[in-house]
């Protein structure tokens, strides 16, 4: 006897799949490097140095808006980061 309900009510939106080429994939791993450049940086010299370091309100903002970039950006699509290199791709596109 099958007791699953006939009918399965989804709400949301459905969305189309997104499809990034090698290249595309490649910017998104460089741009996740040179983010992780950037983050080093702010944390580790620039928060520091700040009047009052951790303490100072500028340093709760840096640290909420790079981990906005991380979450609101998927930390730059991390879970498909093989793309660009399976495909040879790791440096195409601008200079490194």
């Amino acid at each position: 006897m099958n007791t699953y309900p006939s009918v399965l009510e989804i709400e949301g939106e459905l969305l189309a799949e997104v499809n990034l080429t090698a290249e595309q994939m490649a910017k998104m791993n460089h741009a996740r490097a040179v983010f992780r450049e950037l983050h080093s940086i702010l944390m580790f010299q620039i928060i520091p140095s700040l009047d009052g370091g951790w303490t100072n309100p500028l340093a709760s903002q840096i640290e909420c808006r790079l981990e906005a970039i991380s979450f609101d950006s998927c930390n730059f699509l991390w879970k498909k980061r093989h793309v660009g290199a399976a495909h040879d791709a790791v440096n195409v596109g601008g200079v490194q």
